[in-house]
């Protein structure tokens, strides 16, 4: 062991050890000690949560650190995401409409055994010649113009290191976040329960129908999914882990499911059996192979701030972390841990930071405050068919275009490129929750039951096709865009998501005592379904679009929202 670093990491779980093999990948001669509480490998199966992946966090994983070879032979491929939404008392999952592809996704994903895969991780940081030692509890850090001082236990004796650059990894509990005086409460109060259950289980034993098992383009496609359970106020995940075993989670709002209900195995037991007896007739008899049973209150939380010109970052949940559904943990690894190596190879390398790291850190809360806004007061949609639809179309609309694009050409993470964008990317921070709040207001006038059938994303053609453009920059060989080329590409998807805005709000308003003509312009970033804020907020009369304009470039959406509507009855 040294007695000075370049870098210490507090931590050594994914998101520590992931950004101590991107330095090392990234600048190899950067010396980075990492230290993490555990002693010894971590185990299969009955570990950490956050199995599944997104497209972000795949790449991330995948290509930017070199662990394709490992996920593809050691790990499980994800179908996507998969959504059974309520119908009855849930007991038959063929009455319940499925959100999900019939098909296998045209981007990869992937379904992460945490013990294997941080395993792995911790192997190759060592290989790479960075400094990982288990067992190491740190005790306290000090701050120095020169270097901070990480103080530790290790074996029952005390030691310390000197680091140019500290990176806050040490998991919830955020050593570095506490000490400054960072904890930040978000608006979106979760509570969540989950165990592992040894010998798998898969979603399409639970019925022989032959309609509902026809629907996928392959057999036993389903279980791959991350699949979801959904009504009013919860969602249950189901996701198989490459180990055997399957992990099993509840997360639910308390205003209307208390957390008390599941805090305890019995609880969750009986709180299955009420909201999801199909899934607790599953889990009756195999008690013995529960693994484990973990939980956590007030799931998501923020911070202060997430890098520093003092020479400091956070990552992983160390900083923030907003909420399970959609399993965006990898994706914000991704970008924290892109952004921290750029600022820490910057500095270096010998150039200035501070200005660097006010931008970096001024994006990075924007950008997770914009995704905030799809989970906050949520929850109730969740019994909603139509209206959740909507949601998870716009979620789509909202992650792939432009989220999804700028990481795959390694620009999401590169300030220099997103000081290039940025009038584009603070018009998309505020588009997102406006349309968020839109939808809300829609499932309160529009309330329809859809069951027994696979629901298609509503959402233009366009979209389809640029998904499929996506797989070219997902392939390292192909070469990057350059960045006007890109930024035009951002601005074409940022006017396809004014559009739908836009024929979302043409179709919410049918149900106000206000109509609103085909001819009418109206401004993307105004709109809501409260007539008596249209006027403050601009939304007629000025900058933006015609409703036919909007129809025309969201292509196909508008069939698929009136197919939508002829498969869901509306309730009184």
């Amino acid at each position: 062991m040294q007695d000075r670093y370049d870098v210490a990491v507090l931590g050594g779980g994914l998101a520590g050890l992931s950004v101590a093999l991107q330095l090392k990948r990234t600048r190899p001669e950067t010396t980075v000690f990492v230290a993490e509480k555990r002693k010894g490998p971590a185990p299969e199966a009955a570990f950490k949560v956050g199995e599944s992946t997104l497209e972000i966090g795949a790449h991330y994983f995948g290509r930017v650190l070199g662990l394709q070879d490992h996920i593809e032979s050691d790990q499980l491929p994800k179908m996507g995401v998969r959504f059974f939404l309520p119908a009855g008392d849930n007991g038959d999952i063929t009455k319940r409409a499925e959100y999900g592809p019939p098909f296998r996704p045209q981007l990869p994903t992937y379904q992460l055994d945490r013990g294997r895969f941080e395993n792995e991780l911790a192997a190759r940081v060592l290989r790479a010649g960075a400094d990982l030692r288990d067992g190491c509890v740190v005790q306290d850090v000090e701050l120095g113009e020169d270097g901070h001082r990480v103080a530790f236990t290790r074996d029952g004796e005390e030691g310390s290191v000197t680091a140019r650059w500290l990176i806050g990894a040490t998991g919830r509990a955020s050593l570095l976040r506490r000490k400054f005086g960072l904890e930040r409460e978000t608006p979106h109060d979760i509570n969540s329960a989950w165990f592992r259950l040894a010998g798998g289980m898969d979603i399409e034993d639970w019925s022989d129908d032959a309609e509902w098992l026809g629907r996928m383009k392959e057999p036993r496609l389903r279980w791959l999914s991350t699949n979801h359970l959904m009504d009013a106020g919860y969602w249950v995940w189901l996701i198989p882990l490459s180990s055997g075993s399957i992990s099993i989670g509840i997360v639910a709002d308390p205003s209307l499911h208390p957390y008390e209900r599941f805090e305890t195995l019995e609880g969750a037991f009986d709180w299955l059996r009420e909201h999801e007896p199909q899934l607790a007739a599953q889990l009756e008899g195999r008690r013995d192979q529960i693994e484990d049973y973990l939980k956590v209150r007030h799931y998501s939380h923020g911070t202060k701030r997430i890098f520093s010109p003092e020479r400091w970052c956070l990552t992983g949940d160390a900083g923030a972390f907003l909420d399970p559904l959609f399993s965006p943990g990898s994706d914000f690894i991704g970008i924290c841990n892109s952004l921290i190596t750029d600022l820490v190879t910057t500095d270096l390398d010998g150039e200035p930071i501070e200005e660097r790291a006010e931008f970096s850190n001024d994006f990075y809360l924007r950008y997770f405050e914009t995704w905030l806004s799809h989970y906050q007061d949520l929850y109730p949609l969740f019994g909603n068919p139509f209206a959740t639809s909507l949601f998870f179309s716009w979620y789509r609309a909202a992650y792939f275009p432009i989220p999804v694009l700028l990481f795959y050409e390694d620009r999401l993470a590169n300030p220099d490129f997103l000081r290039h964008v940025k009038d584009e990317l603070d018009r998309f921070m505020v588009l997102v929750p406006r349309v968020q709040t839109l939808l809300r207001d829609w499932h309160a006038l529009e309330r329809r039951s859809v069951e027994g059938v696979l629901i298609k994303p509503v959402e233009p053609v366009p979209m389809m096709q640029w998904i499929g453009e996506l797989m070219g920059s997902h392939d390292p060989s192909t070469p990057q865009l350059d960045d006007e080329t890109l930024r035009a590409a951002v601005a074409e998807r940022l006017q396809l998501l004014e559009a739908i805005a836009v024929v979302f709000f043409h179709e919410a308003s049918s149900y106000l005592d206000v109509p609103v003509d085909d001819d009418a312009v109206v401004n993307p970033y105004a709109v809501s379904l409260r007539p008596d804020d249209w006027e403050r907020d601009g939304l007629f009369g000025g900058e933006g679009m015609t409703v036919a304009d909007a129809q025309a470039l969201t292509e196909g959406m508008q069939a698929r929202l009136e197919e939508l509507r002829a498969a869901a009855p509306a309730v009184a």
